[in-house]
């Protein structure tokens, strides 16, 4: 009887044993999984599309047929933006200081993308107050001509109508190194006359938010 009773303690031991590293390791996944979600993912470049079609930098990108206003007096900055993409919320900031030293001389167009329609798109925008216009790319077409496959990204438009810059506006989520401000840089280059440059792979490769798939 003794050893009997022995046994079943140290069966009773053992159960609570694994019962608890079986908890431990469901914690861990879930807040490992949190963290996939809301950042790691971001760290690592977004998946190009297997039918991506880039076109070269001084090449004309006919905007108007996707909805794009025609503009003759001003280049044209492209702000890819979906509401929901992590990447998007953060980089916001810098846009708005962007559209305050520029707005006069640069025409910004916010192209929105995600989820939810047409609608909610527009509204969440709205609520961000960048004072800018905004174009719904709910099937992705603008995305498509100009070669853009997540967000945030940026897209210049010289005043020429020629594809000037496509690209990040800095190295990932969290920089914020003013060395790596591709898209400003761009922007500045731009304004002063000076004729666009090769886009190094740091700017070309696309981090954030995969572009969302047209349904």
């Amino acid at each position: 009887m003794f050893i009997s009773d022995s046994l079943t303690g140290r069966e009773k031991v053992y159960g609570r044993t694994w019962i608890v590293l079986l908890s431990t390791c469901l914690c861990l996944s879930a807040i490992i999984a949190v963290f996939w979600h809301q950042d790691w993912q971001y760290s690592m470049p977004a998946v190009r599309p297997a039918d991506l079609q880039q076109p070269d930098m001084g090449a004309k990108l006919g905007l108007a047929s996707v909805g794009v206003p025609a503009e003759i007096s001003k280049p044209i900055f492209l702000h890819f933006f979906n509401p929901d993409c992590p990447c998007s919320r953060f980089n916001i900031e810098h846009v708005r200081a962007l559209i305050r030293r520029h707005r006069r001389s640069v025409r910004f167009i916010a192209v929105l993308q995600g989820a939810g329609g047409a609608r909610r798109l527009a509204e969440s925008f709205r609520k961000l107050d960048l004072g800018i216009e905004s174009i719904v790319d709910e099937h992705g077409e603008i995305a498509r001509l100009t070669g853009v496959y997540a967000t945030p990204q940026a897209v210049l438009i010289d005043p020429n109508g020629r594809l000037y810059y496509r690209g990040n506006y800095n190295l990932t989520r969290y920089c914020t190194s003013p060395e790596t401000e591709f898209a400003r840089i761009a922007l500045d280059k731009m304004l002063a006359g000076r004729p666009s440059e090769p886009v190094n792979i740091a700017a070309s490769t696309a981090y954030g938010c995969p572009r969302p798939i047209s349904r």
